[in-house]
Formats: structure tokens, C-alpha cells, sequence
């Protein structure tokens, strides 16, 4: 206990008169006549009376008179300790065994009278020092503080090391991403001094050929052409050998379950390019794509009702043909044969293999409004309207099987109908199964070789799909009108929009170059839009 004296750590009392604490909590002023050290607290003469009558305070050591400290010490570390935790203002004085409770005078009177266990504080800490719950408490202290003490330095140590791992990860990161930047680096400026090397040279034949035919210098001249000719055709090849893929690798940052997520490949626009013809009278409205040779492509303008060929080399429109109708959806063979339905015509058009020659083609008549045509093995499936039938036919037209009567008529088990204006399609080449799209439905169906239909996806969030193709997966990339995006949907249903924003005009053809993964996106605009998927 601390001494009892008139030093700085005690605070200081009236010398004439000294006011009794427990009836100051009440308010109350009266005098005090005694101290109790227990307490350490000032008592008027009832209180007094009130201190010796509880159980738990009648040992207290009373101080009267002159004994009556005139300054009540700080409250020692031991006093804070001991402080209850009910009444803040007062000492521990007792505890009850039954509630296991430490308790002050006013905890007793309160709420322990009934208690035939409360002993008082002196009682109990009795031999306290030699007791077993010392001991343990202090051995758990010690052992805490020792096992605490070396988490802490290795917190701190993980602290220090924070910024050597962080800044370590960054540079192998870097180093990484450095190497794919460098990759293409270098790529692309061989493709461009490769190009620089070629453009050259033609500016240097053009200029001599300029020469020769302005000085009348017929013989240089004819022996000139005739090289460069040959020339080109080595030229062409070598260009198409080394400046075939000038893509880049583009990445995302990408959040995934881990919390740093991951680096993957991202969508981004390669090109557009200019698909009018100067015979178009309208804005091109391109229903299908097709991949023909390597560097071809052709497209169906319904539109402006033709035909048009495209080198994706060299972004050339390098054959047109005008069409009667207007064409839709193709199918174009392995061996390069296209077969072109005529929108709501009961015919198709063939191509013959090379189709490179739009110019010419026979007529297959069907029985039924054409839209979409897939072939398989030597025979067309064609998906036709009103009604929404599906059918197989010969290279003639004759009808070889009708595959399904109506599919308006297909609904789900909840009576829900998913297929209502079939006029796109694409195809699995492994299996022969057609899937169509329904802009109305906002569906995408399968309709099996044995004749069952079987639905994919119905979501709004196609929200008007059009043409669509297949990919290596399995999955299906099919246009969204009406969000002006390309999706791709898995075999599970899953939706996940391909491109990296929405479109500028409402697509409604799409085709991928699998060698290349180039995705080609056309609709209703006179660009083609190219991207690296």
C-alpha cells in the first residue's frame, strides 16, 4: 500500500474539513470521522456504522482522529486493480464463490445478500502467494509474452520484406510481359521492314517503267515488265510467307478467384475495313460470311442483293457479282464448294469449287422458303419458313428426309415455345448437328442428325441473335443485334460477351479464322470489322 504522506502523489483534502466519499455518490455532504485503508475512502460516522455491519467490510482497518490521513494517497497500481467493474468508484472488497463474481460493498448489498458464500477480499487472497493459481496464471503470462514476442519480431520481419517481395514480383512480372512485348516487337518490324524493302522496290520499277516508256525505249522496256512480272509472283509469296500474322499479343488484367487474379489474352480490333462497291445503290447489310481459301473471304450483301470476294490480306474487294435476290446464309465445303440460300426463295445458289468465280452458278430449287443451309456429308440441310421446317436434300433439291416438320411447335417442359423464326445457322462439323438462332425467342437450338431438337440457350441477354458460327470448343459465337456485341455460348449455357465494347452498328454476320483466331464481324455498315480473339 502506499504511504500516507503529504507528498506530490497524494491528492490534496480540505485541512478544516473533510466530506465523506460514499455520501458524496448520493450528493449528500457530510463530515468525515474516519479513513478506511481498504477503501481508501473517507466515512461519516453512518457509514462507518454501515461498514462494520457488512460481512465483507467489518475487518477493515478503520483510522479515527488524528490518524485520519489529511491527504488520500493516488491509487496505486493495486487500487486500479481492484477496482469493481460495476460501480467504478469503488474497491473490491469480497467475492462470491457461487457467481464467481469479485464483488465491491454496493455489488453485496445488491445483489449477493442471499449469497451464504461471499467471503471477503483479505480471507480470500489468504496464502494466495504460494497458491497453484499463481503460478499457472504467471507461467501462461510468461509463456504468452515469450511466444508473442517472437511473432511480433516475425511480423516485423514480414514487414521488412513486404517491399523486397513486392518489388521482386513486379520485376518478374515485368520481365515477362517484357518478353511478349519484344516478341512482337521484333515481329512486326521485320513485317514492316520487309514491307519497307518490297514498297522499294515497286517505287524504283515504277520509276523505270516511267523511263523506258517516256524515252520510246520499247526493248528495256518489254524486258523490264517481263522480269517484274516474274518477279512479283516471288515477291507475293515471300510477303505472304513473312507478313501473314501481324497481330500482337494483347492482355488483360483480369480479377479471379485468387486474390491477384490473372493474365489472360484479350478481344482487340485489328482493323476495319472498306466493303462498298461502287455499284452499291444502299448501306451494305451483310447476312453471312464465308472463309473460302486461305486470304479469301466472301459475303453475302443482302443489301445491295450480291456476291463480293475479299482478299483479308490485303483488305482488296477483288470479285462482285449483282444477284437477282437477295442473298442470305452459306454453307462453303472443305473442298470449297459455297451453296447460297436466297432470302424466302425457294432456291439456292451453287458454286462450284474454286468458288472464286461468283459470276457463275446453277439454281437448286427447294421446297420451301430458304433461309439457312448447312452441308454435310454431300447432302444440304436447309432451315426453312413458314412453316419453320427443317429438311435434308441432294445435291438436286430432292428431298431426301424431312428432319423436323415445325420447330414453332418445340417447347420447353413448361409449355414455353423457343423456336419461332429460325433464319441463321451454323454447324457442328464433328457431329452434323444444325444450330439455329431465334431473334424472336432469343434462343439458339439444336436439331440433331437423328431429328431431335434440343435447346442450348434462351436468354434476353442475346437480346437478338443473328448469324453465328462455331468455334474449335464447341462453343458458338453468335451476333447480338439489338446490343450491338458478339457473344460467345458455351455447351453449358454459359454467356460471355467477345468483344472488348459494343459495336457502332447492329452486327449481323459473323465468321472466325480458327488458324489465326481473326474474328470477322459484319452487319448492317459498309466496314468489315476485324479482330484478335
Amino acid at each position: 500500500m502506499a504511504a500516507i504522506n503529504g507528498s506530490d502523489d497524494c491528492q490534496s483534502y480540505s485541512k478544516t474539513k473533510i466530506a465523506c466519499d460514499a455520501c458524496l455518490v448520493d450528493k449528500l455532504s457530510h463530515t468525515a470521522e474516519g479513513y478506511c485503508l481498504e477503501c481508501n475512502e473517507y466515512l461519516c460516522k453512518s457509514c462507518i456504522d454501515a461498514h462494520r455491519r457488512v460481512r465483507v467490510s467489518r475487518k477493515h482497518h478503520i483510522k479515527h482522529g488524528n490518524e485520519i490521513p489529511r491527504n488520500k494517497p493516488k491509487e496505486s497500481l493495486q487500487s486500479v486493480a481492484s477496482k469493481c467493474n460495476l460501480h467504478a468508484d469503488k474497491q473490491i472488497t469480497a467475492i462470491c464463490i457461487s457467481h464467481n463474481q469479485l464483488c465491491c460493498d454496493q455489488c453485496v448489498v445488491l445483489g449477493h445478500k442471499v449469497c451464504a458464500d461471499v467471503n471477503s477480499l483479505s480471507d480470500a487472497s489468504k496464502d494466495f502467494i504460494g497458491s497453484e493459481d499463481l503460478k499457472t496464471t504467471t507461467d501462461k503470462l510468461k509463456n504468452l509474452q515469450i511466444a508473442y514476442t517472437e511473432k511480433m519480431k516475425l511480423a516485423k520481419k514480414n514487414l521488412n520484406e513486404v517491399d523486397v517481395y513486392y518489388k521482386k514480383a513486379i520485376e518478374e512480372f515485368k520481365a515477362e510481359v517484357d518478353k511478349i512485348k519484344q516478341a512482337d516487337t521484333n515481329k512486326l518490324n521485320a513485317i514492316i521492314n520487309t514491307y519497307d524493302h518490297v514498297i522499294s522496290q515497286f517505287t524504283s520499277w515504277i520509276h523505270d517503267i516511267d523511263v523506258h516508256k517516256n524515252a520510246e525505249e520499247i526493248e528495256e522496256l518489254f524486258c523490264l515488265v517481263w522480269r517484274t512480272q516474274h518477279e512479283l509472283d516471288n515477291i507475293e509469296n515471300n510477303v505472304r510467307k513473312l507478313c501473314t500474322d501481324d497481330s500482337i499479343v494483347s492482355y488483360e488484367f483480369q480479377s479471379d478467384i485468387s486474390p491477384l487474379g490473372r493474365l489472360i489474352k484479350t478481344t482487340h480490333l485489328i482493323k476495319t475495313v472498306n466493303i462498298k462497291h461502287a455499284s452499291d445503290a444502299s448501306t451494305c447489310s451483310i447476312a453471312d460470311i464465308g472463309m473460302l481459301k486461305e486470304n479469301l473471304m466472301l459475303v453475302t450483301d443482302y443489301g445491295n442483293s450480291s456476291l463480293k470476294i475479299f482478299n483479308s490480306d490485303t483488305d482488296v474487294l477483288v470479285s462482285f457479282a449483282k444477284l437477282p435476290s437477295n442473298p442470305w446464309q452459306m454453307s462453303v465445303t472443305e473442298e470449297g464448294e459455297v451453296y447460297v440460300a436466297l432470302y424466302s426463295q425457294l432456291k439456292i445458289l451453287h458454286l462450284k469449287s474454286p468458288a472464286t468465280d461468283i459470276t457463275k452458278y446453277r439454281e437448286i430449287n427447294v421446297d420451301g422458303e430458304c433461309y439457312a443451309v448447312e452441308c454435310f456429308n454431300k447432302t444440304l440441310k436447309v432451315q426453312c419458313f413458314n412453316p419453320a421446317k427443317t429438311i435434308e436434300v441432294d445435291g438436286d433439291g430432292k428431298l431426301v428426309r424431312v428432319i423436323n416438320n415445325d420447330l414453332s411447335k418445340e417447347t420447353t417442359e413448361n409449355g414455353e415455345q423457343f423456336v419461332s423464326s429460325p433464319l441463321w445457322s451454323t454447324q457442328d462439323p464433328a457431329t452434323g448437328s444444325m444450330y439455329v438462332s431465334c431473334h424472336i425467342r432469343h434462343s439458339i437450338t439444336e436439331i440433331k442428325s437423328d431429328g431431335n431438337v434440343k435447346l442450348l440457350v434462351k436468354s434476353d441477354k442475346l437480346n437478338n441473335p443473328y448469324g453465328l458460327c462455331m468455334d474449335s470448343d464447341g462453343s458458338i459465337l453468335v451476333c447480338s443485334y439489338s446490343s450491338k456485341d458478339v457473344f460467345r455460348v458455351k455447351r453449358n449455357g454459359d454467356i460471355q460477351s467477345v468483344l472488348p465494347q459494343p459495336l457502332d452498328f447492329n452486327p449481323k454476320a459473323v465468321a472466325l479464322d480458327k488458324r489465326t483466331n481473326k474474328l470477322y464481324v459484319l452487319g448492317y455498315s459498309d466496314k468489315l470489322y476485324v479482330f484478335q480473339i
